[in-house]
């Protein structure tokens, strides 16, 4: 993915380290018309639809956005919850279950201008979008179904290129992350998907907003630090809005940010690019990765768009608009590109489209991604995506101390009376809150998690979202005397995907201790009542490293 490999091809792993323990510190205590108004209808994650609020808090990060709305026949955003096989006829694989993915639906209704759905998967991906020429997401194979296949953020850390180990057990070296989830290549093992700690629906801006853990999409000695935070807005006309941030909080750096994804080639089997001055041209590669599939986004109108017939302005299309200039901020290996190719040559009804901005990625900065696509025939497409291409955007985010809200933790009891820390508070409480954290991922902060160990039913806080996950000791390949040998020495190998653990909760985020503000007043969490049994540190802080505000 992210540009490296044709269609039909496996990912080629590469390497990351270990992230290093760290002591950390936690600071305590648009209008829309009614005529647009969104319908909800939630069911339960981890937890209840009654939590929405809290998870809320945590959703409010999204900067505010300047594109335009196109708002002038009246439409709905309709969310809903709840899969209906007989509202259309995708023509998935049929070794597929669109069960095993589905999240939610956001549905675009309207009597007077052209309705549109897209499916959200259960790792926050998008995996089918239909409108009046039927299922765009390509068919899905049944070892990686809505892995690859589906429009969702990925990335890499790619500074380690771990390509020395035999091909047999190279897989171990992935450290590709994707958003969707891990590949299930294993007998008798599910899909796994990027666990989604949180959900927020804002009927006023019609948006449907979640954060997940992003995943390392095979068994690997590399661990995925990447929360993915993503926005879905119906901007009207066709036009839906995708914002992401993203939160690297492992030690090692992120390259190659950028939204993967395609389109099913027997529906669009043509593809356009934008000219600088707007225009378009005919623009479709026979193989993804194969030369002159690449083009800088500066050598671009800012748009591309699949198309069923390029010749023919009234033909549907799908645009997909990544803007001109996105390396204006920050810092840069490279100017940002898009990759297109599709699968003629192969087995997969698949075309992929792909953007590549490769940071220099400074860890525990968050980063702001911005893009849109339009939904409509090649000549609405191409008028609306001119208007969008200066409203796509990608810089890092400066979230401070000072800037970020807090969000009150308060405890939480479980079967036998264990405590932990919750975002809710219980019914009747009149204590008050135990202690605060931030509610976005300020520069250099630790996510706070609750988890839940199956074998024993235990919950605990932590700040590694790896403890108690499966794992297992990394066999080196390579003898004492080879150069390599260091390098793979008392690694260990995470399989997430086991469901040893299950990810309930996101409860905010906290400060390393020599980066938090001097100045405020805190207290070990291991202080907290019942804390001190259960907090685990994993691979990251004690509990005494970690200092609360009351």
């Amino acid at each position: 993915m992210i540009g490296r490999m044709p269609v039909n091809a496996t990912h080629q792993p590469v390497m990351s380290t270990i992230n290093r323990e760290q002591g950390v510190i936690v600071q305590g205590a648009s209008n829309v018309p009614s005529l647009l108004a969104a319908v909800i209808l939630l069911a339960p994650m981890a937890w209840s639809a009654g939590d929405d609020a809290t998870h809320a808090a945590l959703l409010r990060l999204f900067p505010d956005s300047k594109a335009p709305t196109f708002y002038g026949k009246k439409s709905e955003l309709v969310v809903g919850r709840h899969l209906q096989h007989w509202a259309r006829n995708s023509h998935w694989h049929p070794d597929v279950d669109e069960k095993s993915v589905f999240h939610a639906r956001l549905q675009h209704k309207s009597v007077d201008e052209r309705s549109w759905e897209i499916g959200i998967g259960k790792g926050g991906q998008m995996y089918s979008m239909c409108s009046s020429f039927g299922e765009a997401m390509p068919p899905q194979t049944p070892h990686s179904q809505w892995m690859d296949e589906a429009w969702q953020f990925t990335t890499i850390y790619g500074h380690l290129l771990g390509r020395d180990l035999p091909k047999q057990i190279q897989p171990y070296g992935n450290s590709f992350v994707h958003q969707s989830g891990i590949y299930t290549r294993e007998k008798d093992i599910k899909p796994f998907y990027s666990p989604i700690l949180a959900t927020h629906h804002d009927a006023d801006r019609r948006a449907y907003s979640l954060v997940s853990w992003g995943q390392i999409p095979t068994a690997s000695v590399n661990r995925s630090g990447i929360l993915v935070y993503v926005q879905y807005r119906d901007l009207g006309a066709g036009v839906i809005e995708v914002t992401y941030v993203i939160y690297n909080f492992e030690n090692e750096p992120m390259s190659n940010l950028g939204p993967w994804g395609g389109v099913r080639t027997s529906v669009f089997p043509e593809h356009v690019i934008s000219n600088p001055d707007g225009s378009y041209r005919f623009f479709t590669p026979w193989n993804y990765g194969s030369p002159g599939c690449r083009i800088h986004f500066e050598d671009t109108g800012g748009w591309a768009a699949a198309t069923q017939n390029a010749a023919n302005p009234h033909s549907y299309a799908i645009g997909v608009v990544f803007g001109k200039k996105l390396d204006k901020k920050g810092e840069h290996r490279g100017k940002p590109r898009y990759d297109c190719g599709n699968s003629r040559h192969g087995t997969r009804d698949y075309t992929v489209q792909a953007t590549v901005i490769n940071i220099k990625d400074k860890p525990f900065t968050p980063h702001l991604l911005r893009m849109y696509f339009v939904i409509g025939t090649l000549d609405e497409v191409a008028k609306t995506a001119n208007q969008l291409a200066d409203f796509a955007d990608y810089e890092p985010l400066d979230l401070t101390e000072d800037n970020t809200p807090l969000v009150a933790l308060y405890p939480r009891r479980y079967a036998g009376g264990q405590a932990v820390l919750s975002r809710r508070a219980p019914a009747g409480n009149s204590a008050g809150p135990l202690c605060k954290v931030y509610a976005h991922p300020v520069n250099g902060s630790l996510p706070l998690f609750v988890i839940k160990d199956n074998p024993t039913g235990q919950y605990f806080v932590t700040t590694d979202p790896y403890a108690e996950c499966e794992r297992e000791p990394f066999q080196n390949p390579f003898p004492p005397d080879d150069p390599r040998h260091q390098k793979y020495e008392n690694r260990t190998v995470y399989r997430p995907y086991t469901r040893k653990t299950d990810w309930i909760e996101l409860l905010g985020f906290v400060m390393p201790k020599t980066m938090a503000n001097p100045s405020l007043e805190a207290t070990a969490l291991s202080s907290v009542s019942g804390m001190d049994k259960a907090f685990r540190p994993g691979q990251k802080a004690e509990a005494n490293e970690i200092m609360v505000r009351k």
